[in-house]
């Protein structure tokens, strides 16, 4: 993905005022087909699919058998088969790992059609104007994680709503040989060209996890990066094994954290948290919020401080820190109805 297409402002102001069009050049896309489909969706996520129906979007986990994450997966119900979409960072692990899990096993097929297809997004307060050009319903009944097909150009399109922003958001899934059409149409529709650093800043605002930035080096588990609602309990997916016995270890836990008016530089990744003279934990994130006018960021620290309102100050600087409840901010997106 393009770091950014114009300024970063610019491309922000669009995300959480107006239409933003992202490109999600590299997400990986799989097909799984079959009658052991489901099943295997099961196995290898760590959320169930058997309650999905056709047009019905959920996201799910993938996990190594020692409980790390290889990405997140957004799974479309298409009825006749089920539709992956990966993160563009994680897309070239994920489709390795799916197409090994699917080797030599019967009843489902796994294809990857990532150069078949491109992936673009609208998102933003407005976005759902843009959208509802697509649709001969109102946009309204298309609901958050759902999908559907429309034809655009005499072209089978798979419409989606889903969104990383915490605004309004939408997806095309269209042929790659039509994606530069249908996105000078967006364009033309009043989208603006968004990169992903903007979009950084917004998925961090809401609190949506950056598997690629919110560690501090090397695999990370759900744990590490408050992710562990995501897994079923119910399920015997690959990994539960691993992750139930580091359950029992002690480990540092994600917080959120907004900084105070005096810190002029974001602080790198491994910066040390601390209380006084003892440090409590590391910085693993951190953003510049044009809207809320500071760094935020998020980090990992001891147990016994991983709570809301504590304040901390980072290593070197001195900068004062304050632990908060995420999201950071409400999206724009929540004041504007859908008409």
């Amino acid at each position: 993905m393009t770091t950014h297409r114009t300024t970063t402002d610019k491309e922000y102001a669009a995300l959480r005022q107006g239409a933003g069009l992202v490109d999600y050049d590299g997400a990986g896309l799989l097909t799984v087909t079959g009658p052991e489909a489901t099943a295997f969706l099961g196995r290898v996520g760590t959320r169930g699919v058997d309650f999905l129906l056709e047009g019905q979007s959920t996201s799910s986990l993938l996990l190594r058998e020692d409980g790390t994450i290889v990405a997140e997966a957004l799974i479309h119900c298409r009825g006749t088969d089920y539709l992956l979409e990966i993160w563009p960072d994680q897309a070239p692990a994920a489709t390795a790992h799916l197409l090994a899990a699917a080797d030599g096993r019967t009843g489902v097929t796994v294809e990857d059609i990532g150069t078949r297809f491109t992936v673009l997004g609208i998102e933003g307060p407005t976005s759902f104007k843009i959208a509802q050009q697509y649709l001969d319903f109102p946009i309204a009944s298309l609901s958050y994680r759902s999908c559907t097909a429309v034809t655009w150009a005499q072209t089978p399109v798979m419409l989606s709503r889903t969104g990383v922003t915490g605004e309004y958001g939408y997806k095309f899934l269209v042929p790659a040989d039509q994606a530069a059409s249908l996105r000078a149409e967006l364009i033309a529709r009043g989208a603006v060209e968004c990169g992903r650093e903007a979009l950084d800043i917004c998925r961090m605002e809401v609190r949506f996890a950056n598997h690629e930035s919110e560690h501090t080096g090397g695999p990370v588990t759900p744990y590490d990066i408050g992710l562990q609602w995501m897994l079923d309990p119910d399920l015997d997916h690959t990994g539960r094994k691993a992750l139930d016995g580091r359950r029992r270890h002690a480990h540092r836990s994600p917080v959120c954290w907004i900084a105070g008016p005096g810190l002029e530089a974001a602080p790198a990744r491994g910066t040390a948290v601390a209380v006084e003279d003892a440090a409590v934990g590391t910085v693993t994130h951190c953003v510049w919020s044009p809207r809320l006018g500071r760094f935020i960021g998020t980090a990992a620290v001891d147990q016994g401080v991983a709570a809301s309102g504590q304040d901390f100050h980072l290593e070197g600087s001195g900068a004062a820190v304050r632990t908060v409840s995420a999201p950071f901010l409400t999206a724009t997106s929540l004041g504007v109805p859908l008409d």
